[in-house]
């Protein structure tokens, strides 16, 4: 089943950003290096964290759930 057949909740600021880390590609001689900036998402929590709440925040609604802990 595809990932985009999912139910998901828009929480996050996404896509976030790639960033070039130019002095860790001279260091490491190459290949152009690149970090995901997951910590641009916009929640405190930053992160993959995000992400995943977004599935499962949208399967609780789904299962009319009034509390949630994660």
């Amino acid at each position: 089943m595809p990932l985009s057949d999912y139910p998901r909740v828009s929480l996050a600021h996404l896509p976030t950003p790639l960033e070039f880390l130019p002095r860790l590609t001279k260091h490491l001689g190459g290949p152009n290096v690149y970090v995901k900036r997951d910590d641009c998402t916009g929640l405190g929590t930053g992160g993959n964290k995000t992400r995943k709440l977004e599935f499962l925040m949208a399967d609780a609604i789904k299962k009319k759930a009034d509390v949630i802990i994660t």
